[in-house]
């Protein structure tokens, strides 16, 4: 019998909560919007972005091309929490490429090497370090009383995912979405396994309340839990798009609730309940290679859960490691809308936490040494000359 695993994931349907009520843009309107910005004070375009919400994905790459445009912090948190809060919506029309869509033949021979792609992904990776750093943000819904707050912890490991619900005060402050915390930390992949500081993280052992939310296993166990999922249900062609390193083919996927392998825990009472949810997204491959770019996993959650919203996405992209290059995450947006307090209950509020990470300062892992000559004495001085001839 296949052992159940679990993929993290948080859903937007769009950034504003209940907390207030947002402007819907399109891309392209947000796109005209920054040109009439422009001369304004890094605190007064923040202030106008946070009225917004997109009603279509940007990519990173218009990321990139807005901070250019307003450097500032405040406008990098608005703009980082509009984008990644995008990251589950469709892409705008005018963004896909108007290349043929491939043929039956051609679809199922580009999904055939990523089979040999998921496959090989676990052995591929060499031994390495990175650099994790997290951006974490959340909103404040008006409340009538403090009360518990669950959010979602989120985990995937070497042997599957989980999202595990965690437990902080509430504010009773209205504030839309906004960074809350950041963090970095060393992270390092040995031996097909993903390791924090000096410990190999162990799913079973994360499941903890209070963590936050968070994520594990970017570099490898999303990829062979969800594709496996999707090419055992149903996955049908969506659209070219231009990625950053080139041309990416993307497919659309279904799984049904009997065929799933993420695992959601949720909180029932003072207990955890664990569930297997059916979900649905997007998975970006370079046709030439099969090598998985993009990943994206939304959960379809139903009652007495249907309040709760979870999604995650995973960029891809070519790093280089030892004079080779190999395809790491380089950025990962994880979401949770979810009601404050017990998800089964009536709704108080409905709250919402992001988690920007990007993944940076690849380089491998090795272990030096030097051998120099020993001496009588055990001295650091050279050994003595050899005697005159």
């Amino acid at each position: 019998m296949i052992r159940k695993l679990a993929i993290l994931g948080i859903l937007l349907l769009g950034v504003a909560s209940s907390a207030w009520a947002a402007r819907r843009v399109t891309v392209q309107q947000l796109d005209l919007l920054l040109d009439e910005y422009k001369g304004q004070s890094d605190g007064k375009v923040a202030s106008q972005l946070l009225e917004l919400t997109l009603t279509e994905r940007a990519t990173s790459s218009r990321l990139t091309q807005w901070e250019k445009k307003f450097p500032g912090r405040h406008c990098h948190e608005v703009l980082v929490a509009l984008v990644d809060a995008s990251s589950f919506l469709e892409l705008p029309e005018s963004e896909k490429l108007p290349t043929p869509n491939p043929s039956p033949e051609e679809a199922r021979a580009i999904l055939e090497k990523t089979i040999a792609y998921v496959n090989e992904t676990g052995t591929r990776l060499p031994n390495f370090l990175a650099t994790r750093k997290t951006e974490y943000y959340e909103d404040n819904p008006p409340t009538q009383s403090s009360h518990v707050d669950n959010g979602m912890s989120n985990v995937i490991g070497r042997r599957g995912a989980y999202s595990v619900p965690s437990v902080s005060q509430s504010s009773t402050s209205n504030l839309p979405i906004h960074i809350v915390n950041h963090a970095t930390e060393s992270v390092s992949y040995r031996d097909g396994y993903e390791i924090r500081g000096t410990k190999r993280l162990d799913p079973s052992q994360m499941i903890q309340p209070g963590m936050g939310l968070t994520t594990v296993g970017e570099f490898g166990p999303i990829l062979n839990v969800v594709f496996p999922d999707a090419i055992r249900n149903k996955m049908y062609w969506g659209y070219w798009e231009q990625g950053v390193n080139g041309v990416e083919a993307v497919f659309r996927y279904k799984v049904l609730a009997a065929d799933s392998h993420y695992m959601v825990k949720m909180p029932k009472g003072t207990q955890m309940e664990s569930i297997v949810p059916a979900y649905h997204g997007e998975i970006a491959i370079d046709p030439t290679t099969g090598a998985i770019m993009r990943i994206s996993v939304i959960a379809d959650l139903v009652p007495p859960y249907e309040l709760v919203n979870e999604a995650i996405m995973v960029d891809y992209g070519s790093v280089p490691l030892g004079g080779s290059s190999y395809i790491c995450p380089v950025k990962g947006v994880a979401m949770a809308v979810m009601p404050m307090g017990d998800p089964t209950s009536d709704a108080v509020a409905i709250q919402t936490q992001l988690n920007d990470v990007a993944f940076t300062d690849y380089h491998l892992f090795r272990s030096e040494s030097r051998i120099l000559p020993a001496t009588e004495t055990g001295s650091d001085a050279p050994p003595p000359a050899a005697p005159p001839q």
